[in-house]
């Protein structure tokens, strides 16, 4: 059986949106066509992958390992200085979490890629790493984001499928087990906030009558600044790139998720859905490759974009921590390439 693949996830997840939502059909055409051409893109890496032919001596695990368990460290004290900034506990109480000290915030999630890395770098056991995963949930969980757990679970578990200790049919109940730990967050949440109704249609049915309303109206208006906000909002220049989307709506207190094609048409145009569409899926479809070769920080990194990638369809990748992870990502990529031509 075909080994599945991240493109094969995102325009799955991609078709799930558009299922369970009510877009127009102009907006429908242009977040399936963008879905598509990740897809092919994503081939495309994969292809040029083999045509530029790396190789390279085997990587230093050891020193992959070493640097997986610092970020870990890093992200831990993150976690812990964090909760007693707050003086709470955000999961049991959502309100507390705009206070939470968003560089510790930040800092806090180096613990996930601190364990994707050792992960990808060890010898670690399917069961010990599934066992350790679900306790660091727990930790992580403490902080009230939903989006970090997730990251980690399907980091970990893309980690493990790609290093075949996980078989298509493991991968496919692991999936089940990630959606009900989500499905039990959202309950919670919306328990403790003491709202009613279906967390994932309700969410998706949102997110998707924004990207809508971004696509008819919205058009290239920001010209750039949801992504400026993205990055300058975290030196304290200007609000998140996600608040300043709900502001433009109207939305005032919150934060709206616009999904990966809505930030992209309203900063740059529907026609700027191609090139972006076709960049990400070609470097991610050669990390892939690289990922899958040469395992260790590149197959941690890749893991945690892989997570990313597919959370990006509904919150685009707006945070400025996350694009740097897809920066370093590349930064891998052109290291391999240059290391090939030296050799040379």
């Amino acid at each position: 059986m075909e080994r599945l693949e991240l493109h094969h996830a995102f325009i799955i997840i991609s078709c799930i949106y558009l299922l369970f939502s009510d877009v127009s059909i102009s907006s429908a055409i242009i977040f399936l066509f963008s879905a598509i051409f990740f897809y092919l893109s994503f081939v495309v890496g994969k292809r040029l992958y083999h045509l530029i032919d790396i190789n390279r001596d085997r990587v230093n695990l050891k020193r992959h390992y070493n640097f997986g368990l610092l970020l870990m460290i890093v992200g831990f004290l993150a976690v812990i200085s964090d909760l007693a900034w707050v003086r709470d506990i955000p999961l049991l109480n959502p309100l507390s979490r705009k206070f939470l000290n968003v560089y510790l915030t930040t800092l806090s999630h180096l613990f996930l890629v601190g364990w994707a890395v050792v992960v990808a770098s060890s010898n670690i056991d399917k069961k010990k790493a599934l066992i350790y995963t679900l306790i660091f949930s727990v930790l992580i969980m403490l902080l009230g984001y939903r989006t970090n757990v997730l990251v980690l679970l399907i980091s970990i578990g893309a980690i493990l499928y790609y290093k075949k200790l996980i078989s298509n049919r493991e991968i496919l109940k692991y999936s089940l087990l990630v959606f009900i730990i989500l499905l039990i967050l959202s309950v919670l949440r919306l328990y403790v906030l003491g709202v009613e109704g279906n967390p994932i249609t309700s969410r998706i049915a949102l997110t998707m009558s924004v990207y809508d309303i971004i696509v008819n109206h919205f058009n290239g208006v920001f010209n750039g600044y949801i992504h400026y906000a993205a990055v300058f909002s975290y030196l304290g220049m200007c609000n998140g790139a996600r608040t300043v989307i709900a502001k433009a709506l109207g939305i005032y207190g919150v934060s709206i998720t616009p999904t990966i094609v809505g930030a992209v048409v309203g900063d740059y145009g529907i026609l700027a859905t191609i090139p972006y569409s076709g960049i990400l899926g070609m470097f991610l479809g050669f990390f892939y490759k690289l990922a899958e070769k040469f395992k260790g920080m590149y197959l941690g990194i890749y893991g945690i974009l892989f997570a990313y990638t597919l959370i990006g369809v509904e919150s685009g990748i707006l945070d400025l921590d996350v694009i740097v992870y897809y920066l370093f990502g590349m930064i891998l990529c052109i290291y391999a390439i240059l290391l090939r031509k030296l050799k040379r």
